[in-house]
């Protein structure tokens, strides 16, 4: 393939990923029913907030409309409301105010406070000085710890009329109006009153007294409580999923809808009302997700079209035929990692999370679950170059020039390296202007369900380098060194085979050690007994850290993919260790917690 047709590929990648961006902007604004506007919010802290507003186009100061605050959990962002509530309820004539917490997305500029609550707080506020807000008619919900501040909120602003906690706790006998939504497989146990399994929450007396009921009754599922009218209506949905699940699943939405349906709009089913059914936010995930996998595309045809520019087709050699290890030993080898993983990632994310040592002594690494990923991969990229440094020494005769690490004589070393790294900055840059420029015509990112790629505020920007360069050493111990010389596969008949059979076994055992630990952790949760850890009494290596397994799996598969793809296009380890290194970078500085996050 020349560099013309490349170039016209990753055009029409580029416009794939222009139109998928434009379906989403227009499903979240229900094609013309919903205005939506990205908005700086005034705060008590004086410092801005970052929210997104949705009005119905109904909404006006001649007819106010009901309103909610919409609140994210810890480690997401105000575009994740979208899949429990924001966009079914605005399609349904309710104004919706989903902010960033201090600390997330683009609301960077201050930590948690009690005061204002991360923020939320000033969400409330300010979405009562909006003219065509009815401020008799307000509500409030969210997901994980975002439910847990949507109750404090509640608490501070006794005008509320109704309140809905997904993967919440059983809330307090003072909030008007509140529906639970909670997920029957539940990993998390502060949202599950710390037992298992969630089918016995029933009896559970934190769980009665919340809902106001006898020490000796039973907590019927799906039933409401109270009434409404005098604010004392009560519900406990039960939704099939786990903390994430709830987040996403379309029940959520549906209880959602039908419970402010009857605490601010008395059940009326006025001019905006939709069936509960029809909902779409699936649909603009998935544009993001197919923005996202087409702006990567474009960018990786970018990359091979520059590759045959003499500067950097320099960069370029055949592959080598040769492998390092026979296939008994490459099995053994991937065995070993595979419980290395296993080990690793759940002892050593301890290091971040919730109140971790590292953000608390170095200014210059403020992200708390960030530090925990950083330091499983710094602990992982050791051991494997200790590793990678033994097998070499047994194994003298393994060439690291025929292998891609080393140069051959006609480049050196070091512009071997720079022109690597310059051709993954060009790329890099290229899919962070393209998303950049999508967001500020738009106001869509390229994502899917989680914050991936996304414009950076200055102070995420200024971590980005501190957080890059233990990636990068992870990067080039493992995708370099351990996938690229010690388990190097054998070439196949084509680019496609190679490409693919390489990343499927190279999958097998970079990342089942993660999934194993994965099944371990649910499948005893899907059975009803409980959390694979929490049943065998170590509860503090599940969490969020199982939970986040669902994130991170994804994300290595992907980074498996292109490293491959690189190597496979170079035959050197460098484009590969760069680019990707970059992109989990972006990734992680973009959408982790700053700071502290009330939980």
């Amino acid at each position: 393939m020349n560099s013309k047709t490349s170039y016209i590929i990753a055009l029409i990648f580029l416009v794939i990923t222009v139109l998928a961006s434009y379906v989403g902007f227009q499903i979240e604004r229900d094609f013309g029913r919903i205005d939506v506007q990205t908005i700086t919010i005034p705060t008590e802290e004086k410092q801005p907030m970052v929210a997104k507003l949705y009005r119905p186009i109904s909404a006006t100061a001649q007819t106010p409309k009901p309103a909610l605050l919409a609140l994210h959990g810890y480690q997401s962002d105000k575009e994740a409301t979208n899949t429990f509530g924001a966009l079914e309820l605005a399609k349904r004539g309710f104004v919706v105010l989903a902010i960033d917490h201090f600390g997330h997305g683009y609301s960077t500029k201050l930590p948690a406070s009690n005061k204002t609550i991360s923020g939320a707080n000033n969400g409330y506020q300010y979405l009562k000085t909006l003219p065509f807000v009815d401020k008799d008619r307000l509500g409030i919900f969210g997901h994980s710890t975002g439910a847990l501040n949507a109750i404090r909120v509640a608490k501070l602003n006794p005008d509320h009329k109704a309140v809905n906690g997904l993967s919440s706790n059983g809330g307090d006998p003072a909030l008007h109006n509140y529906l639970l939504t909670q997920g029957l497989y539940e990993e998390i146990g502060g949202y599950r009153e710390k037992t298992f399994p969630v089918k016995d929450l029933v009896n559970h007396p934190a769980r009665l007294k919340a809902f106001s009921l006898p020490e000796n009754a039973t907590l019927q599922w799906n039933q409401t409580y109270g009434s409404f009218d005098n604010g004392t209506a009560r519900r406990a949905a039960l939704v099939d999923g786990t903390h994430l699940g709830v987040m996403i699943a379309e029940q959520s939405n549906k209880e959602a809808i039908l419970w402010f349906n009857q605490a601010l709009q008395n059940g009326v089913k006025d001019q905006d009302w939709l069936d509960p059914n029809d909902q779409t936010y699936w649909y603009k995930e998935f544009s993001g997700l197919i923005a996202l996998f087409s702006a990567i595309l474009s960018a990786l045809f970018l990359i091979n079209g520059l590759l045959k520019r003499p500067y950097f087709s320099a960069i370029t050699q055949q592959i080598s035929e040769k492998t390092a290890l026979s296939t008994r030993k490459w099995w053994i080898f991937a065995g070993i990692n595979i419980v290395l993983t296993m080990l690793l990632y759940p002892i050593f994310t301890q290091w971040g999370g919730a109140n971790e040592p590292i953000a608390a002594k170095l200014e210059f690494m403020p992200l708390e679950m960030g530090n925990g990923i950083i330091s499983w991969l710094l602990v992982s990229a050791v051991i494997n170059l200790l590793f990678f440094v033994l097998w070499k020494k047994a194994n003298p005769t393994v060439s690291l020039q025929e292998f891609g690490v080393l140069n051959h004589a006609s480049i050196s070393l070091k512009s071997l390296v720079l022109r690597a790294l310059l051709l993954s900055t060009i790329a890099v840059g290229y899919l962070y202007i393209l998303t950049c420029l999508v967001h500020a015509w738009l106001g869509v990112e390229l994502r899917f369900l989680w914050p991936l790629l996304k414009p950076l505020t200055l102070e995420r920007a200024e971590l980005f380098i501190v957080y890059w360069l233990p990636i990068l050493l992870f990067f080039f111990a493992f995708n370099g060194l351990i996938i690229g010389v010690q388990m190097k596969q054998p070439l196949q008949k084509t680019f496609s085979a190679t490409l693919m059979r390489w990343s499927i076994k190279t999958v097998i055992f970079a990342v089942s050690g993660l999934f194993i630990l994965w099944l371990f952790h649910f499948i005893p949760d899907f059975m009803q007994i409980g959390p694979g850890f929490d049943v065998i009494g170590l509860p503090q290596f599940g969490g969020r850290w199982m939970m986040m397994l669902a994130v991170i799996i994804p994300q290595f598969i992907v980074f498996i993919v292109i490293n491959h793809w690189c190597y496979l296009k170079t035959g050197y380890i460098y484009l590969g260790v760069f680019f990707t290194s970059m992109l989990m970078a972006w990734i992680l500085v973009g959408g982790q917690v700053i700071g502290r996050f009330l939980a």
